[in-house]
């Protein structure tokens, strides 16, 4: 039996569940539903309906292609009832239970699961053999078009039991792939964390020790100028004793005086001299400070935009309580538009020009996460310029980090951006906290074209 949300935990062969009580009523068919619905025939290229699927795959059919919302309201469509007080769990096992049989819920879930993949459907409708409807399978699984593969592959007439346990197989182990990845952006996380708590405390100290400096430097300012009146006093001490001389030029102590202006000037001379070098090591103590202000300015900038993009990571990584989805951390196959704290970017396709390539992965994951699509041009390392070209006019909006891309690339991307006004953010960094940061300013205004450095 399904006894757990996360479908990388069910058997293989699983055994019929029993629909809850808040369901039950619902699994059977009324009779005036039997006629809107006739059976479809039958044939060898005929494909499969929801319940003519081995019951065994029907927890992870429903689990990976349906939102547990859009499951309450199926139920609450059909049997005009709300299911408040059942949990998510049992509303994903009586969906299961119900599908094993054609009723009420199984005809709406199919239905539904056939409007919302109807161009998966339509894409692997064109498969004609088992080896390519593999490949095919197998490039939905390399672009991440999990959902709406699973299900057309599940109810291809081509399908046979050992191409449906591959699909299985896949999708379980994607599962353990994608937590595996979180794990690794919350370390990423964690390490921003550390970061900026380091550049605080070296911003404090540094502010310190500017502070110091600053009041060394005014204390050496308050000596000169006590200098600076003294030197006053000496030249006054001069006038004095030129009166004298004056007086005494005739007198038998004019060759005492004239040794005692000797020396006054002697120390009138010493104390321009001290005052010449005191006010160059002022000037110096000046250039200092306003160096260690500069500097004290740099790194409150370069600590705001760390906050920024540590805002930005929380924000993508890490959504508040309250407003977390119900897909058990799966949020790369999640369905809910606002499960990522309001930052939709409502299917639209991003393209990334340049960035590092062992940050793909987490570039992608992030976009998958904010409901967007993410395509990748390297900058110009091997990629050719008409493939950019090419990128560029399927994108819907585009990131460009301006340290991994070449000169060319980086350019053609911004001259195309103004003239198509495509939306298009230029980031100074490649981290994955400055890529979050773009995708919350694309999310934030998805109608709005603007080229932004």
């Amino acid at each position: 039996m399904c006894e757990t949300i996360h479908y990388s935990e069910l058997p293989i062969t699983g055994q019929r569940l029993s629909p809850l009580p808040g369901v039950a009523a619902l699994t059977s068919l009324p009779a005036d539903d039997t006629d809107s619905w006739p059976d479809l025939p039958r044939s060898p290229t005929a494909r499969r309906k929801l319940w003519e699927i081995p019951h065994k795959h029907h927890c992870t059919v429903i689990g990976t292609c349906l939102h547990v919302d859009e499951l309450r309201r199926v139920a609450q469509k059909i049997g005009r009832r709300p299911l408040h007080r059942l949990s998510d769990y049992e509303v994903h096992v009586s969906f299961v239970s119900a599908a094993s049989e054609r009723n009420a819920l199984s005809l709406a879930l199919q239905r539904l699961l056939e409007r919302k993949y109807a161009a998966a459907v339509k894409r692997f409708a064109r498969v004609k053999s088992a080896d390519d409807l593999e490949r095919l399978w197998d490039e939905a699984l390399a672009e991440g078009q999990v959902q709406g593969a699973l299900w057309a592959v599940m109810t291809h007439p081509r399908a046979e039991a050992d191409m449906c346990a591959l699909a299985y197989a896949d999708v379980h182990m994607l599962s353990h792939q994608i937590g595996a990845g979180l794990s690794a952006d919350l370390r990423a996380l964690a390490e921003t964390r550390g970061t900026l708590a380091r550049m605080r405390r070296d911003n404090v100290a540094e502010r310190e020790r500017t502070a110091r400096k600053i009041a060394e430097r005014d204390a050496r300012i308050e000596q000169l100028e006590r200098q600076l009146r003294d030197r006053v006093g000496v030249e006054q001490a001069l006038a004095t004793a030129r009166e004298q001389i004056a007086r005494l030029e005739s007198d038998a102590e004019l060759d005492a005086l004239r040794d005692r202006l000797q020396s006054l000037m002697d120390r009138l001379r010493a104390a321009e001299h001290h005052a010449a070098v005191a006010g160059s090591a002022a000037e110096q103590q000046r250039r200092r400070a306003a160096i260690a202000e500069q500097r004290n300015a740099d790194l409150g900038a370069e600590l705001a935009e760390r906050k920024k993009d540590s805002r930005a990571l929380e924000r993508v990584l890490s959504p508040p309580d309250d407003e977390r989805c119900g897909c058990d951390g799966d949020c790369a196959r999640c369905t809910n538009p606002t499960a990522i704290d309001g930052i939709d970017l409502h299917g639209r396709r991003i393209l990334c020009v340049g960035g590092r390539g062992s940050l793909n992965r987490y570039y992608r994951d992030l976009v998958q996460r904010c409901n967007g699509e993410l395509i990748r041009h390297d900058g110009g390392l091997e990629d050719s310029r008409q493939r950019l070209e090419a990128l560029l006019s399927s994108a819907d909006a585009v990131v460009c980090p301006a340290d991994c891309v070449s000169h060319d690339a980086y350019q053609r991307t911004k001259r195309y951006c103004k003239r198509t006004d495509t939306p298009c953010v230029l980031l100074d960094r490649s981290g994955i906290g400055a890529f979050a940061k773009a995708l919350s300013q694309l999310g934030g205004c998805p109608t709005e074209s603007s080229v932004q450095a």
